[in-house]
C-alpha cells in the first residue's frame, strides 16, 4: 500500500471509486433439476507499483538523457561537438532540472491484463513540472524548483494505487569538508577510495604518466559529481553547471600529458566552485545535499540498488560490469533463491539470499537479529563496500571467509566472498543426524574436503591445489603500459592479488566483441562459465593448462559408472549419481521435488534413519548440487562438482554405493 506519510508532505488525497453493475435477465421459466448458472470468479484487484527508473550514462540506454557539448582535445584540431549521455541513480533525492523517469507496473508479475495507467503528479504551486505522458507506463517529469514532489499511479481493476515521494534540490560540493562534520568515518574511508581522486588522477595523468592520455570531457562525466549539460541540470550546481558559470575550459590532451610528466597540475588550477564537484563524491550516490546541509532536511537517499553504480559502471562497452551482472544468476529477481528467505522464520537465510542481508551479516556475523531481512538480489554493493578501500576493489572481505563449516587452511584471496555463501553449511559428521548439505558444497570441494569419507583418505583433483593460489601475470601487460601487470589487480600494483579459484575461473576476461552472441554473458561479472541458455561453454579460463579444451565434459580416463563406456567427466559423475539413486530408491527413498532435503528417508521402528542411508544421501547431495533441477540449473546433476574436484566426486559416490549395498559399483573402475 502506498504510504503518503513517507516524508510527511501534506498532499491532496484523491479517492477514486469505481462501481461496476452487471444486470442479468431473469428467466420466466423454472426447471427444478437445473443447476444454477456458474459464477465467474471475481478477478483480484490489480495493485500498482511505482519505481524511479535508473538511467546509465550510456547513449544506447533506451532511457538515455543526452546533450551536446563542445570539446577540445587538440588545439590544432579545434573544437568538435560531442554527444554525451547523462545518468540518474533511480533514488528519490534528485537534482533540479533533470528529467525523472517513473514507471508503473502491476505488483503481480504474472498479470497480463490491461496496463493503461492513471498518473497524478503532486508538487508545489510554484512548480511548472508536468508529466510528459500521463497515460504511459513509463513517463517522466522534470522538477524545476527545489522541494518535495510525489507521483501516484493506478491501473485498471480497482486495486490500490502505487506511488513515490521525491525531493529535488541542488548540490553543495566539497564533500570532504562539508560532510565530515557529521560523517567523519565515512568521509575518512571515502578519501582512500579511487572515487575521491577519480578526476584528479585522469586530468593530471597520474597513474600512467608514460602513456599518452585518451581522457576527454566525455569521460569526465563519470569521474565527477552531478555532470549535466545545461539546460539539463541548470542551477543544480553540478560539475558542468559550475564549470559553465566559471567559464572553465577542460584541459587538452597536451596539457594532461604535460601534467603527468611533472608539469602544471590541471586539477590544482581549477576554480574553487568547479573543484568542489571534481570527484565522485557523496552526492553522486546519495543525491544533492544543499538543503540537507543548509536546512537540515532528511532527504539524503541510500540503497544497495545497482542503479546507483550502473550510472557509470554500465555506461559503455568499456565500462560494462553492470551489463555483465544483469546476465548473472545472482541478478534473477524471480529465482527462488531471492524470493524464499523473507520473513522472521527465514532470518538465518538472509546472509546469502539477500544483498543487504549479506552486508549486514558481515557487520555482525554472530547476531542473526541484526541481519537485514529484505528481498534483494546480489548487486554491486553486496560484495563491494562503497566507502571502504581497505581491500582490493573495495571488496567487503578478502583472503579468508569469516564463517565456514570447515577449516580453511589457505588464503583464497578475492574468492573469499564466494566461499562465504557457496558452501554446504553442514559438517559431514552430522550426516547420521539427518543433517544434509545446503544445495552445494563448492567451497569444500575446491578446498579438497567435504563429504562423508568413511574413514578413507580420498584422492583430489589438482584444481584446489593449483588454481588461483598466487597472482597471475597479465599477458596484455607486455605490450600495453596502460594494462595491469597482473590479472585481477589494479594498474600500478606491482605485487598483484591472489584471485583464488572462484575468481580465476568464473571471472575470467569476458568476450569483448559486441557482435558475439555471448558478449557480456559469460566471464567477468556474469560469473558464468556456461551461458544461461546452456548452449555455450566458456572454457577460456582452462586454456592455460588444457590447451584446446572446448567442453567441460572432457573425456575421463576410465569407466567409473559401470555402463561399459568411457565418457566425459560430467557424464561419468551423472551416471554414478543415477546408480547411487537407484540403490537409495531400493532402500526406500522417494524423490520430493521441492523442500529440503528433497527426498523422504525411511525410518526404522525407533523413528531414526539408518546411518548408511543418511551417509549415502549426504554424499549424493554433496555431489549433485542444486537438487532435481533441469538443464537450465547451474551445477545440477553433478556437473559443477565434476569440474571442481572430479576424483573426490567419483570416490564419494562409489564409497557410498559400496557402504549402502555391500558391493562395488558393478562393472566400474573403482577410484582408489
Amino acid at each position: 500500500m502506498f504510504n503518503w506519510k513517507l516524508l510527511a508532505i501534506p498532499l491532496l488525497v484523491i479517492g477514486v471509486i469505481v462501481a461496476v453493475l452487471a444486470v442479468t435477465p431473469i428467466s420466466t421459466t423454472f426447471t427444478a433439476q437445473a443447476a444454477p448458472p456458474a459464477q465467474e470468479p471475481t478477478p483480484a484487484p490489480i495493485n500498482a507499483t511505482v519505481r524511479i527508473v535508473p538511467v546509465t550514462m550510456n547513449p544506447n540506454d533506451p532511457n538515455a538523457i543526452t546533450g551536446t557539448i563542445k570539446i577540445i582535445t587538440d588545439t590544432k584540431v579545434g573544437e568538435s561537438n560531442a554527444v554525451i549521455a547523462m545518468g540518474a541513480s533511480g533514488l528519490p533525492n534528485v537534482p533540479i532540472n533533470v528529467p525523472v523517469r517513473v514507471e508503473c507496473k502491476p505488483d503481480n508479475i504474472e498479470y497480463t491484463g490491461p496496463m493503461t495507467p492513471t498518473w497524478a503528479l503532486y508538487k508545489s504551486p510554484d512548480s511548472k513540472a508536468a508529466l510528459k505522458d500521463p497515460k504511459a507506463n513509463l513517463t517522466e517529469f522534470t522538477p524545476d524548483i527545489p522541494g518535495a514532489y510525489a507521483v501516484s499511479c493506478s491501473l485498471p481493476g480497482g486495486g490500490q494505487a502505487g506511488g513515490i515521494h521525491l525531493y529535488a534540490g541542488a548540490y553543495i560540493g566539497n564533500n570532504a569538508e562539508t560532510c565530515k562534520t557529521c560523517h567523519p568515518k565515512q568521509v575518512e574511508d571515502w578519501l582512500k577510495t579511487g572515487h575521491a581522486n577519480a578526476l584528479k588522477y585522469n586530468i593530471d595523468n597520474t597513474l600512467t604518466p608514460d602513456a599518452n592520455t585518451h581522457f576527454t570531457e566525455r569521460c569526465a562525466a563519470c569521474h565527477v559529481t552531478g555532470y549535466y549539460v545545461p539546460p539539463v541540470g541548470a542551477d543544480s550546481n553540478g560539475f558542468k553547471d559550475a564549470a559553465t558559470k566559471a567559464n572553465w575550459q577542460f584541459p587538452t590532451w597536451e596539457q594532461i600529458n604535460a601534467a603527468g610528466k611533472g608539469g602544471k597540475s590541471n586539477f590544482d588550477a581549477m576554480p574553487a566552485d568547479v573543484k568542489a564537484m571534481a570527484a565522485i563524491g557523496c552526492e553522486q550516490c546519495h543525491g544533492p545535499a544543499a538543503d540537507h546541509v543548509n536546512k537540515g532536511l532528511p532527504i539524503m537517499a541510500k540503497s544497495q540498488s545497482e542503479g546507483t553504480c550502473n550510472v557509470c559502471h554500465n555506461s559503455s562497452s568499456r565500462h560494462d560490469k553492470g551489463e555483465q551482472l544483469k546476465n548473472a544468476a545472482h541478478s534473477d529477481a524471480n529465482a527462488p533463491a531471492f524470493n524464499e528467505p523473507i520473513g522472521p522464520t527465514r532470518q538465518a537465510c538472509v546472509r546469502c539470499h539477500s544483498g543487504e542481508g549479506y552486508a549486514s551479516f558481515l557487520e555482525n556475523p554472530t547476531n542473526q537479529a541484526a541481519w537485514v531481512n529484505e528481498k534483494q538480489t546480489i548487486v554491486c554493493a553486496t560484495c563491494h563496500d562503497p566507502h571502504d578501500a581497505t581491500n582490493p576493489f573495495q571488496l567487503r572481505i578478502m583472503s579468508k571467509p569469516i564463517a565456514l563449516p570447515f577449516e580453511l587452511t589457505k588464503d583464497v584471496g578475492l574468492s573469499a566472498t564466494c566461499f562465504e555463501c557457496h558452501n554446504s553449511r553442514t559438517d559431514p559428521a552430522d550426516a547420521i543426524k539427518s543433517s544434509f548439505p545446503h544445495y552445494n558444497s563448492i567451497a569444500e570441494f575446491i578446498s579438497d574436503t567435504g563429504g562423508v569419507t568413511y574413514g578413507q583418505t580420498l584422492q583430489n583433483s589438482p584444481h584446489g591445489a593449483l588454481v588461483g593460489i598466487s597472482p597471475i601475470p597479465n599477458p596484455a601487460a607486455k605490450d600495453n603500459p596502460d594494462a595491469a601487470k597482473f590479472l585481477f589487480s589494479a594498474v600500478g600494483d606491482d605485487k598483484g592479488n591472489i584471485p583464488g579459484p572462484c575468481v580465476t575461473c568464473h571471472m575470467t576476461a569476458p568476450i569483448t566483441d559486441p557482435k558475439d552472441p555471448y558478449y557480456e554473458k559469460v566471464g567477468g561479472h556474469s560469473f558464468n562459465t556456461v551461458s544461461l541458455d546452456r548452449k555455450f561453454q566458456y572454457t577460456a579460463a582452462c586454456q592455460a593448462c588444457h590447451q584446446g579444451l572446448d567442453t567441460f565434459d572432457f573425456k575421463a580416463k576410465a569407466d567409473y559408472d559401470g555402463n561399459g563406456k568411457v565418457e566425459g567427466v560430467q557424464t561419468e559423475v551423472k551416471g554414478l549419481l543415477d546408480v547411487l539413486w537407484k540403490a537409495l530408491e531400493a532402500k526406500g527413498l522417494k524423490k520430493v521435488d521441492t523442500g529440503y532435503p528433497y527426498a523422504t528417508l525411511p525410518k526404522g521402528a525407533d523413528g531414526q534413519t539408518d546411518d548408511k542411508i543418511d551417509n549415502a544421501w549426504y554424499n549424493f547431495r554433496t555431489v549433485y548440487g542444486v537438487m532435481w533441477g533441469t538443464e537450465t540449473g547451474n551445477g545440477n546433476e553433478g556437473k559443477a562438482q565434476a569440474i571442481h574436484n572430479f576424483k573426490r566426486a567419483v570416490e564419494l559416490l562409489q564409497l557410498s554405493y559400496k557402504d549402502l549395498t555391500g558391493n562395488d559399483v558393478p562393472g566400474a573402475t573403482i577410484m582408489k
